[in-house]
C-alpha cells in the first residue's frame, strides 16, 4: 500500500474531519486548509509536496475551480491530481470541474468507498500509482 500526502481544501470543519478520519485510517497524511488562496500558498512552499488534492468547489477567498485553474497553469503543480468535491451532483457541475482541470469528481456527503476509489483512479490515471497498487490497508 502506498502512503499518500493529501491536501484537503474544505471550508466546512465537519466535512474536513470526515475526510481526515477516512484517509488517516488508511495510513495517509492529511493537510487541511480552508480556502483556495491557502491551497496555493501551501503548494508553493519549498520542500512541500502533495500526491493529490481534494478540492472543495465552494470556498471563501478563492473557490475551488479558480484555484484549480491556477494550479494547472503553474509548472510546479500542473501534474498534481485534483479531485473536485461538491455537494452538487449535476452533470454540468462535473463538466465545470473537468474544464477547470480536475481529474475526478466526488459528491458530498462522503462515502468512504467512493472517495477512496476516486482518489485511487485519479492517481492511476495520472501515472502516480500503478494499476495493481492499493491506497487502502487490507
Amino acid at each position: 500500500m502506498k502512503s499518500l500526502h493529501v491536501l484537503v481544501a474544505e471550508d466546512e470543519p465537519s466535512n474536513a474531519e470526515i475526510v481526515q478520519v477516512i484517509l488517516e485510517s488508511e495510513g495517509h497524511h492529511v493537510t487541511i486548509c480552508m480556502d483556495g488562496a491557502r491551497v496555493l500558498e501551501l503548494c508553493h512552499q519549498q520542500n512541500r509536496h502533495f500526491d493529490i488534492i481534494l478540492m472543495d468547489i465552494l470556498m471563501p477567498v478563492m473557490d475551488g475551480l479558480e484555484t484549480t485553474r491556477h494550479l494547472r497553469m503553474d509548472p510546479r503543480t500542473r501534474e498534481v491530481p485534483i479531485v473536485c468535491v461538491s455537494a452538487k451532483a449535476s452533470g454540468s457541475d462535473q463538466e465545470k470541474g473537468r474544464e477547470a482541470g480536475c481529474n475526478a469528481y466526488v459528491t458530498k456527503p462522503y462515502k468512504r468507498r467512493t472517495l477512496l476509489a476516486e482518489i485511487r483512479q485519479a492517481l492511476v490515471q495520472t501515472g502516480r500509482l500503478a494499476a495493481e497498487e492499493s491506497i487502502e490497508r487490507h
